[in-house]
């Protein structure tokens, strides 16, 4: 059992009226409050959790009941347009499932099945299967209806959140020999209701094959190459119903890490895209890097460089390349235009207790004069950030 009372942020919305009650149009998980907006909005709405959980263990048999519900003290009302119609809304809601999972001789299946207050439902099944020693394989099949809502969870979607959504996805692993691994999976969905710039139900696939090869402990190389088809509104006629079309997006990358003793480790990858390659917004985006990575045994410090470039016809084909940080902390910046990025990565232990983390990194344009916008707007063709961070072990 658990419960919990808080202040969270929240975009206010007032009625100066006084003739309807006041109302927040979104939750903020930012963090942020660099602006009188943000500062406006900080921990404007109050909400109340409380739920439990009961479990039952029989062998290899696993069932577990769960419930949470949540009370604000004001109500939640999106934006009035037709993709918003299942939106969270009002002052309060739950969510209440069952999971389970049974292992039998080398298969392992799970799931798990909830409703909402309301009455919508989300399905998710799995099923991991090791038919031999070199050979794994999965599957997982969700049916999560555009009425399922819920907060601070994820689930295995397309979607960021987990909802309006239907799919079936299966993967597979493969050892060949000792040094080489080969890795597969095809994903098929659908999204029943409208999304955000996506006006009409639709449907998309994935696929991805990858193979590593790792002689030794110290060289790993990779190769992979992923195919993903998505559908957006394209109206560049500007006709009153615009019609939704399915963009393709293909990526490879190469990667290899070599690591030179115990301490040091080299690793550079490089990345291409191609947006809707025949297609009349045909793109392509090129991305590489080189990191040292530097961790010494028994010593109080440690280290990371990174230097990146990047080329991009749009913010179409952009791409993504996850950074270290500091404690507790990452970044996936996109990239996208033309550039060069590096950040340097820090930390020493001061003693047994006190650690400081420090990070300073910066991109470069070559052909902007102004990055960002609206408030967030930077003149001229850099951008900077820094970070730092102490911990203290009582």
């Amino acid at each position: 059992m658990f419960a919990s009372y808080k202040k969270i942020d929240a975009n206010f919305v007032g009625d100066t009226s006084q003739v309807f009650e006041d109302f927040v149009s979104s939750l903020q998980i930012s963090g942020l409050h660099r602006t009188k907006n943000e500062t406006d909005d900080k921990n404007i709405q109050r909400q109340l959790a409380f739920g439990g959980n009961i479990g039952y263990q029989y062998n290899r048999l696993h069932v577990g009941i769960n419930a949470i519900h949540y009370q604000f003290k004001l109500p939640i009302s999106k934006q009035d347009q037709p993709y918003n119609l299942y939106a969270l809304s009002g002052k309060s809601f739950g969510n209440y499932s069952v999971d389970y999972n049974y292992t039998y001789k080398n298969m392992h299946f799970f799931g798990e099945v909830a409703t909402t207050q309301k009455g919508y439902k989300a399905f998710v099944n799995g099923l991991l299967i090791s038919t031999s020693s070199l050979v794994d394989m999965s599957i997982v099949y969700r049916n999560i209806s555009p009425g399922y809502q819920s907060l601070y969870t994820s689930a295995f979607t397309e979607n960021t959140f987990p909802t309006n959504e239907k799919g079936f996805y299966t993967g597979i692993t493969i050892k060949p020999a000792s040094a080489w691994r080969i890795d597969a999976y095809a994903d098929f969905y659908r999204f029943p209701w409208l999304k955000y710039r996506v006006d009409a139900p639709t449907s998309g696939s994935d696929y991805l094959v990858q193979a590593t090869y790792k002689p030794n402990k110290q060289v790993e190389i990779y190769s992979r190459y992923r195919t993903e088809s998505k559908s957006i509104n394209y109206n560049p006629e500007e006709f009153i119903l615009g019609p939704v079309i399915a963009k393709p997006r293909q990526n490879w990358r190469n990667q290899i890490s070599y690591k030179i003793n115990s301490s040091v480790t080299l690793r550079n990858r490089t990345e291409l895209v191609w947006f809707d390659r025949k297609g009349s917004q045909a793109e392509e985006g090129f991305l590489t890097y080189f990191d040292c990575l530097v961790k010494p045994m028994l010593k109080r410090y440690a280290g990371s460089v990174r230097l990146l470039y990047f080329e991009t016809d749009s913010y179409n084909s952009r791409l993504y390349a996850f950074e270290n940080d500091v404690l507790y902390s990452f970044s996936i910046p996109v990239f996208y235009d033309k550039g060069y990025r590096y950040y340097i990565n820090l930390n020493y232990d001061l003693s047994k207790k006190i650690t400081v983390w420090a990070r300073w990194a910066q991109t470069m344009y070559s052909n902007r004069n102004v990055i960002g916008s609206s408030l967030d707007e930077i003149y001229g063709n850099k951008k900077s950030d820094f970070r730092f961070q102490a911990i203290y072990k009582f």
